[in-house]
């Protein structure tokens, strides 16, 4: 009689999975449904803070980030392109009735909804990642939105940036070529920086814009077919943004300068003569629309760095004189005018006080300068009077004040022979 053979059996134990790691379904739509309905049932932003600073104790605003500041700023949580997103439970609503888009387009009432934004960020500070990501996503849906949209996107971007909880990167988005194509990215732009210096002043937007690296790139705002100076100037000009426009008039200048000094580096360091560096010098000039005064003192700058200078005093006066001869035509060229002039015994002033080998001859290098007519009497005279720097005043005004006098006295003197040359003729 055959018996029955068991079939083997697994056996062992069961593993549970604590709760703690179990995943966490992603539900977006539920997150929103409760942010919503909890933001219209406020009354007024008071409190709606208050909602958001308690409800972050029982919802993921972690994970839901995103969606938060959709809300905040459209009023909804947004698809791709700016749409608002109306999935969900039939009958539930799906839009925020205070957010940055139903902000009336008013700075003291803009800056009352900033506030509620500053508020949450020092309550959540795990949430300021996401604030920056969400305007910065929500900017390149620009042309989702309405004007009024914009205009109050606008509006609280400016005002967010004068708060310091974005930075001037953020406008980077600006330059997509299909919003600079459709004019919405100066239109933007505009009403950013109004919005700003309401706040604050040109300067420190000016400052904003340079750390955040985007002061060079403004006229790119400007459609390509329209790109130019006079029309950037134009346009910010009309918008009463004049200090911007000479923020970014010395901006260009001194990358300007930059590219010219680069020049006359290598010019100088191939030993060109004269005649050649001066021709070089009048075409950069009138390619990067610079003043003879700019020139002047880079050509300076670069001649006194392109020697290597003696540390014994007497050696280093013969040379330095010498130098400053065999070049003095050169300096000569691209002076004349008595602002070019003084501005470079400026320069000079500062170069002897910060390099003190060069302070004991000061005097002999304007003595020079004079006499090569590089630099005028009336130059010396007025700086000596007012013009000077403070850098070292007392000791190159001594030095100069023989030089001074005697100027004074031949003028005295030759006003004296005119005046008898008039009397004799009379």
């Amino acid at each position: 009689m055959s018996q029955k053979v068991q079939k083997p059996t697994l056996t062992g134990q069961r593993l549970r999975t604590r709760k703690r790691d179990e995943k966490e379904k992603y539900e977006p739509l539920v997150f929103r449904d409760a942010i919503i309905a909890g933001v219209n049932d406020c009354e007024d932003l008071d409190s709606l803070t208050k909602f958001l600073d308690t409800s972050g104790n029982s919802l993921n605003y972690r994970r839901y980030a995103e969606v938060l500041f959709d809300i905040l700023f459209a009023g909804g949580m947004l698809a791709p392109g700016g749409s608002i997103v109306s999935d969900g439970e039939p009958g539930k609503a799906f839009k925020a009735n205070l957010c940055v888009f139903q902000t009336e387009a008013e700075p003291a009432k803009m800056r009352e909804f900033a506030q509620v934004f500053d508020l949450l960020l020092r309550r959540y500070k795990y949430l300021q990642v996401a604030f920056v990501d969400d305007l910065d996503k929500i900017l390149k849906f620009l042309k989702g939105f309405t004007d009024e949209e914009r205009s109050r996107l606008a509006m609280a971007t400016g005002i967010l940036l004068g708060m310091g909880l974005v930075q001037s990167t953020i406008l980077n988005n600006l330059l997509s070529e299909h919003l600079v194509k459709e004019g919405l990215a100066l239109q933007f732009i505009t009403k950013v920086f109004l919005a700003y210096v309401n706040m604050k002043d040109v300067n420190s937007l000016a400052a904003a814009l340079r750390k955040g690296g985007i002061s060079g790139k403004l006229i790119e705002v400007i459609p390509s077919t329209r790109r130019t100076m006079d029309n950037f100037e134009a346009h910010f000009r009309d918008a009463g943004l004049n200090g911007l426009v000479e923020m970014y008039r010395n901006h260009q200048a001194a990358g300007n300068k930059k590219i010219v000094e680069s020049q006359l580096i290598d010019l100088v360091s191939s030993e060109a003569d004269s005649a050649e560096i001066k021709s070089v010098c009048e075409d950069l000039q009138k390619k990067h629309d610079l003043q003879d005064t700019d020139i002047l003192l880079l050509i300076w700058k670069v001649l006194m760095a392109s020697v290597e200078w003696s540390k014994k005093e007497d050696i280093l006066a013969e040379q330095a004189l010498k130098h400053i001869n065999k070049n003095s035509s050169l300096l000569a060229s691209f002076s004349g005018q008595p602002r070019s002039e003084l501005s470079l015994m400026v320069k000079i002033q500062e170069y002897c006080y910060e390099h003190v080998n060069f302070m004991k001859i000061f005097h002999r290098m304007i003595m020079l300068l004079y006499k090569t007519d590089v630099i005028g009497e009336s130059a010396i005279l007025q700086w000596h009077k007012s013009g000077h720097s403070s850098k070292g005043k007392s000791v190159f005004l001594d030095q100069l004040k023989p030089m001074v006098e005697w100027l004074e006295n031949a003028e005295e003197e030759s006003s004296e022979e005119e005046d008898e040359d008039d009397e004799e003729e009379g």
